[in-house]
């Protein structure tokens, strides 16, 4: 009988493929924030499709069938522009629950990893091939720096200036063991859960994950500086002559391209194999995964062909509906007066992370400012590492002139924004001070593309 029992307790402490992750943490999902190893809780409220599709964002959709009906029935450009726009907002949303979903039924963090790093921006892959294909490669560069901009410096921004000033709500159980009370002596010190301002709030974090993302944001910048600083200093007309130095641009554009991805690839490594552990990790007193955490991750809300499926069809309506955004371009710039260097890199980029934009503060409010630092830095990462060269070597396959000179402006204003948040980021401490900052650094640079002419930035002379 003795041996029986030995046995019974020997068999049950050999870990399963199925049960254990790589970081040696039973879990049954792996849900990943975009270009990172942190783990986020789902984004659905409850099982199955329409679970997934119970979300308040999601009555956006019936600007889903207007704006095709505005594109048929020709209800003028500013319309068809306006109407499309919010539709992409929550096709967003679902794309990337779909991408979460696929990933946590996966069973595998270096699968689910893989998935995160290279579908986490769909949206803003799909809206650039298809302005890539409309020619309008000064929307795409334009897009693709304010995905960025956006990322670093407004949602950033609004998470610690929403996380330094507000924080949850004592419940019972801290506020008795604050006090050194048992729950039978509570005599009604419950305090119902729920948001409070708070004064001389200062939230703490792992430098590692940040600063990993803001080294990669560096090295992007530094290519776009280096690359556009070759085309003003190398780009005399009299010797390669126009055509010959944009040959030349574009050749050393892909060949960086290349490089930058094969970089990007080397960066997933390192945080899905070599460092998974220190890059996984967040606030060191507690963690994110909340107390009593015990490594179990909640089900995948549909399954992985279902998900496919959605992933398929939502991609679909997604490419269409930016089309019609894109077609409507030139008339909304025409008509509204407004600069397309406005639209591209300040509105566009709303498209693709209202939702995560929205659940940055949220986490920061939680006081989880490690997931809201994953979302706003990682998201830029990948867009700057991967998106941005993916573009180029599409542009080079479809036959379009893509390249990494964004203007002298553009890399000046990445590369001094990326440095800000460098600065802030760097000793793992945030306050509603720098929030501030940051929101106010956003605002000037968008007051300053509000007024840019159309063309100016993106041209070298």
């Amino acid at each position: 009988m003795a041996r029986i029992t030995r046995m019974s307790l020997d068999e049950s402490a050999i870990p399963t493929e199925r049960s254990f992750s790589m970081t040696g943490v039973s879990r049954t999902t792996s849900r990943f924030i975009v270009g990172t190893t942190i783990e986020k809780p789902p984004n659905t409220d409850g099982s199955g499709v329409i679970g997934m599709l119970n979300h308040p964002l999601n009555l956006m959709l019936i600007f889903l069938p207007l704006g095709m009906a505005a594109s048929f029935l020709d209800w003028g450009k500013i319309t068809i522009f306006s109407l499309n726009f919010l539709a992409l907002i929550p096709l967003a949303k679902i794309l990337g629950d779909a991408t979460e979903e696929l990933a946590a039924g996966l069973h595998s963090d270096v699968l689910a990893g893989l998935l995160n790093a290279t579908f986490g921006n769909a949206v803003e892959m799909v809206m650039m091939i298809q302005t890539l294909r409309a020619g309008l490669t000064t929307v795409v560069k334009a897009t693709l720096l304010g995905s960025i901009l956006s990322n670093v410096l407004l949602v950033l921004g609004m998470s610690f200036f929403c996380g330094g000033l507000v924080g949850p709500k004592k419940t019972r159980t801290t506020v008795l063991s604050s006090l050194g009370l048992k729950p039978e002596e509570s005599q009604g010190l419950y305090r119902p859960p729920g948001s409070e301002f708070v004064s001389e709030k200062v939230q703490s974090f792992s430098v590692m994950t940040a600063l990993v993302n803001t080294s990669m944001l560096l090295l992007a910048s530094l290519v776009l500086c280096l690359v556009t600083i070759f085309y003003r200093e190398a780009g005399d007309e009299a010797v390669y002559g126009e055509l010959g130095m944009t040959h030349i641009i574009l050749g050393v554009s892909r060949v960086c391209s290349v490089i930058m991805m094969v970089s990007y690839v080397a960066y997933i490594f390192f945080q899905l194999v070599t460092h998974r552990l220190s890059m996984a990790e967040d606030v060191p007193e507690g963690g994110e995964g909340g107390e009593g955490d015990d490594g179990e991750g909640d089900p995948p809300a549909v399954s992985i062909p279902t998900a496919i499926t959605m992933m398929m069809v939502v991609t679909l309506v997604v490419a269409y509906c930016s089309e019609l955004l894109i077609e409507s371009l030139d008339g909304v710039v025409e008509k509204a007066r407004i600069s397309e260097h406005f639209i591209g890199i300040i509105l566009l980029p709303i498209v693709g992370n209202a939702c995560e934009h929205a659940s940055a503060v949220r986490f920061a409010i939680m006081d989880k400012p490690g997931l809201a630092i994953g979302i706003a830095v990682g998201s830029s990462t990948q867009i700057s590492m991967f998106v941005v060269p993916f573009s180029v070597i599409v542009g080079w396959i479809i036959d379009k002139d893509m390249d990494l000179n964004f203007g002298s402006l553009n890399t000046t204003v990445l590369m001094v924004s990326i440095i800000v948040v460098l600065s802030i980021v760097v000793d793992g401490q945030a306050n509603w001070l720098q929030g501030y900052l940051l929101m106010s650094a956003y605002l000037i640079i968008a007051v300053l593309y509000f007024w840019m002419p159309n063309g100016e930035s993106f041209r070298e002379s």
